[in-house]
Order: C-alpha cells, then structure tokens, then sequence
C-alpha cells in the first residue's frame, strides 16, 4: 500500500468516525439546554376564613381554595426536557399576622383517582371512614395519597412581627436581629416523570387565623448536559400520607391503636427501589406526641428497613425566625452559682420538627424487588391518643421510587 493510499484510508477513518458520533449524539439533539424557573406563587395569601365565600372557580391568582382557605391547589404546566433535568422546590414564607408555628407541605397531588381532592371535601365519602385520604389502597377504593414535595413548619411570626417593639424586648444577645422570611428548598429531581407535562401542586398550612401567611413558591428545572446518557424512567407510588389536608378527615392517631399497613403490587421486576419517609409528631403540652420520643418501626416484607426515632434537638439554631415565640426563665447553674435564664419555646426539643425548619425525609433502599404484592407496615407503638387537652396525632408521609425496566 503506497503512502497516498495509507493517507486517505486514515482521512475515510477519521470522516467515518465524525459521521458516528454525529449519529450517536443526534438522539440527544433536541435537549433543551435552557433552566427554567416555574413560579408557583407570588406573595400568595393563604389564612383561614370561614366566612368567605369560596367558590369552586380558581381566583384571580389562579389558586383554587379548599378547606376554608388553608389548601391551595392549582394545575400547572411543567417544562420538557429529554434528560433528566435538576428540579429544586423553593418556599419563602413571611407571617401576614399568624403568630403561631403550623405544619405545612408543598404536594403533588396524583392524577390517578380517587385522591385528596375526591374524597377529601365531601360529606358521605369514604372521608368520613376509616381516616381517608391515608393509605394507597390499590385493592379497594383505589385511593392515592398525596406525594410531599417539600415539608415546613412555620416559625413563630417571622417578618410580620420581626420590627416590632415586643420582639426587640424578647431578642436574646446572639440574634443581631429577627430575619424577615424563612425559606426552604429540597431535591425533587427523582419525580420529574411525576409531574409530567402539568401537575396538580398543593400549598397546606395548619393556620386557624385570619391573618394567615404570605407565601413564594417556585420549581427550579436546571438542564443537564445535552451529552449526557439518559437514565432509565424512575416510576412513583404514593404509599401513605396521614396528614388532614381535607375538611372531612381528622387528625390521625391511629398509631396509638395498630400498626398502619400498606400493600402495593409489581407487576414486573423492578430494580433501585428506594422508600421516602417523612414523619413530625403534633399534640403539644409537655407529654404529648410533640415533645415525647417515639421510635418508629417501619417494615418491608416483614423485614425491619427503618428503626428510628423522629427527634430534633437543635432547635435553638432557629431563634432568630421566631419573634412572637413564648419566653420563660429557666434555673441553671454557671460557676457554681445559681441563675434564671431565658428560653423560649420555640428552643425546645420537637419530633422530628422544629419551629422554622423543614422536613427531609428519610430515604431507605430497597434494591430490586420482585414482581407481586410486596407489604409496608408502620409502628408506631409508644404513639398516644388524639384527646381534648393534648390532641396528639402523627404525619408521615411514605411514596416509593423505583426504575422502570
């Protein structure tokens, strides 16, 4: 082979070769490399008003309110990517003249029926038996939970309270001043398929006043490299959610009676199972489920996956958030001498939760899981009952994801 004959092969190699990657790369072509911003809410009002004639036509704000205004839910369209985008859920929150600290979510509510929105509001449903709206109930009523996005707990009085004269007066030494909004964010990239091309977004607050919140609420899509190799479609199953998002449930204390159980089928193998976990005790005073340790014991297939204890001790890092939180004085002792020093309420120790914070959740793996009817089973054994003076009750939320073959 003469030397111009070697060249030209190595030219037709190295042509043949761009023409390749060119084929290769052009599935990816069509990528959007923009990041897009979806802007949920805009200094949305949520507060409770039974008195308002809420009607069943979204308002101007495109927001549609359930349960005298403390559930907003709204259609929203999602942007397309063909890679798997980076998708972070953002909520700055400011008290509109609510002093109080209230569980919260940002949720996806299924498309598939019957959900929160079916059963949730109406008298004479299964929402008015066996506390709806709790478990994923593929054999019976078909019921799917709701999926939570992003858990909060409202501090006390942030920003509608922080410049006020009785705030300055309980502002300890370490605070340089009361912040003005609190703000939370979490990694929801894992339910891009969730969403899908429009999704049914839910902002709750536990706010029994009619001052209520001001709320910004947006999703974050981040594109991924064009390059980059798809991975395989992560499928979600919405498995419990005992929160009372719904006029016509009540406050789950379940636990305190028997372990809550959950069955799901595959029908197919499925491989990097993962369970999303989520639990805060309410009941407040000093021995009910709020300030009480309680060990929870989660199962799969009979085999202990979780064994944990929700509990917060580091609420104090979150002082500056809650102006209008209660004060006391406390007996300690400090180089041998005996003294009263401040605490406040918002300092003290929480399950799972604390006045200002979010609530991530516990990720278990399961790894790959058998094709049939595979069981989740919650324990909550040391859990109390929901009574007139403590009114103690449990939200956990559980949603499972996994590949798709």
């Amino acid at each position: 082979m003469d030397k111009t004959t070697l060249e030209m092969n190595k030219f037709v190699q190295f042509a043949f070769g761009l023409v390749f990657f060119a084929l290769c790369s052009c599935q990816y072509s069509t990528q959007q490399v923009h990041d897009t911003v979806v802007a949920c809410m805009n200094d949305t009002h949520v507060f409770f008003s039974p008195s308002t004639n809420w009607d069943s036509i979204s308002a101007a704000d495109g927001w549609r309110r359930w349960d005298n205004g403390r559930l907003l839910t709204r259609r929203i369209a999602m942007p397309s990517y063909n890679v798997r985008p980076t998708i972070t859920a953002h909520v700055t929150l400011r008290s509109a003249g609510d002093p109080w600290d209230k569980s919260g979510s940002f949720v996806l509510i299924p498309d598939a029926a019957p959900n929160l929105l079916d059963v949730g509001f109406a008298e004479d449903t299964i929402a008015a038996k066996d506390f709806p709206g709790i478990a994923f109930n593929e054999a019976g009523t078909g019921y799917h939970p709701s999926i939570e996005l992003l858990r909060f707990i409202t501090p006390f009085g942030v920003g509608h309270f922080s410049g006020t004269e009785r705030a300055d007066e309980y502002k300890p030494v370490y605070i340089p001043n009361w912040e003005d909004s609190v703000h939370w964010e979490a990694d929801v990239s894992h339910l891009w398929e969730a969403l899908g091309d429009s999704a049914t977004l839910g902002i709750y607050i536990d706010t029994w006043t009619s001052e209520g919140y001001s709320l910004d609420v947006q999703l974050d899509f981040n594109a991924n490299p064009a390059t980059v190799i798809p991975s395989k479609p992560i499928a979600t199953i919405p498995l419990v959610n005992t929160s009372k998002f719904g006029s016509e449930q009540t406050a789950y204390d379940g636990f305190a009676s028997a372990p809550l159980k959950v069955s799901v089928t595959m029908v197919e193998p499925v491989t990097e199972a993962v369970l999303h976990y989520t639990a805060t005790g309410h009941g407040g005073h000093g021995t009910g489920d709020e300030f009480v340790r309680c060990t929870h014991l989660v199962t799969w297939n009979g085999d202990t996956c979780l064994s944990f204890t929700p509990w917060r001790d580091d609420c104090a890092s979150f002082r500056r958030f809650n102006p209008t939180s209660g004060v006391w004085m406390e007996r300690t002792y400090w180089k041998g001498d005996s003294l009263d020093e401040r605490i406040a309420s918002s300092d003290y120790s929480r399950s799972g939760w604390c006045p200002g914070s979010d609530v991530p959740p516990v990720l278990v793996a399961l790894g790959d899981l058998d094709a049939g009817t595979h069981q989740l089973v919650i324990d909550v054994p040391t859990a109390q009952l929901f009574t007139e003076s403590e009114m103690n009750f449990w939200n956990v939320a559980a949603y499972l994801t996994y590949e798709r073959p």
